[in-house]
Order: structure tokens, then C-alpha cells, then sequence
């Protein structure tokens, strides 16, 4: 577990927060604006969250970011990691997006999943050994139909695979977190 964060991670974290805060704030007045547009279907999904799960990753592992033809996101010594990333704390955070492929030639060595506070700051991150989680990657349908996997992080449960907490003493943001 990492005691606490890489310079070069603090340092980016440093130089983007203020920015990423006013996108923060930013974000949450278009999501106010957008939601009487929007009565039939649920608003979801934030792609800065993704590219900032990865980037927090690879600047963790000390890795290189691969391109879209892989099934991981970026690769540190011999791991071929998947990043999956959610912000804030409200109800279903713990679900991954997404997973293309559970098993076969291809696949990562390792799931990262990464929660960021409210402000897009890293909260606290879990490395998962791939054929550690293999059962308890699940398929997922969509209007009946198997389009792909999703996986569960159980934070009280997964302790053992905690890489990164933020300490209490620097609260910055905490997620309140729920269901």
C-alpha cells in the first residue's frame, strides 16, 4: 500500500486542482441545466474521469499509457492494467463501467479501479490481481441482451487489494459515500 503519493503524481495533481475544481463546479451548474432537458433518460457519464483514472495510474505504477486496440489501459513492468475510474460517492460508484473482455488472449494482468473525490482528486485506489476478480466479473445486459462485463469493488471487503487512501488529515473533498 502506498504510504502516500508518488511526487510526480502530487505534482500533476497540484498543477491541474484548481482547474479541475471550477470544471467541477462547472460541470454541476450544466448538470442542473441539462436535467429539465433531459426528464426521459438519466444523464450519465464523464470521460475526464476515465483520462484522469489512467493518467493517476500510470503516474502511481510509474507505467506507460497503451492505445485503444489493447484491453488495458497502460502497462508498468510486467502488468497490463485496466483502469476503471469513478468520482464522488453516490449510489453505484463502486461499478465498473464496461468490460469488453473477461478472459482469452489479450486480457490485462490487473484491474485497477480508481475514486476520486467530488473535486477529481484521487480518493482512494485498489489493485486487483485479474485472476483474483475472474469470478466476480459479471456479465452485463442491456435490454436483454449480454453486451459486456461489469465488476464490484467491495471497499469494506477488498482491504487487502487497498493500494491508496487519502489520510484523514488531508480531507480535501471526501465522497460521501453511499449505497
Amino acid at each position: 500500500m502506498f504510504k502516500r503519493l508518488p511526487t510526480k503524481l502530487l505534482k500533476f495533481q497540484h498543477e491541474v486542482s484548481v482547474d479541475l475544481k471550477k470544471i467541477a463546479e462547472m460541470h454541476e451548474n450544466i448538470k442542473i441545466k441539462l436535467r429539465p432537458h433531459s426528464k426521459e433518460k438519466s444523464l450519465k457519464g464523464d470521460e475526464l474521469v476515465g483520462s484522469l483514472g489512467e493518467i493517476y495510474g500510470k503516474l502511481l505504477y510509474n507505467g506507460k499509457l497503451v492505445g485503444d486496440t489493447y484491453q488495458h489501459d497502460f502497462e508498468a513492468g510486467d502488468m497490463r492494467v485496466s483502469v476503471k475510474a469513478r468520482k464522488g460517492g453516490k449510489k453505484g460508484w463502486v461499478q465498473t463501467s464496461a468490460i469488453a473482455q473477461k478472459d482469452g488472449e489479450g486480457c490485462p494482468t490487473h484491474l485497477l479501479f480508481v475514486h476520486l473525490d467530488d473535486d477529481y482528486r484521487l480518493f482512494e485506489a485498489w489493485l486487483y490481481p485479474w485472476n483474483d476478480i475472474l469470478t466476480r466479473i459479471k456479465r452485463k445486459s442491456v435490454r436483454k441482451i449480454d453486451r459486456s462485463f461489469i465488476f464490484r469493488v467491495n471497499p469494506k471487503g477488498d482491504e487487502e487489494y487497498l493500494v491508496y487512501r487519502r489520510p484523514v488529515k488531508d480531507k480535501g473533498n471526501v465522497p460521501k459515500v453511499g449505497g
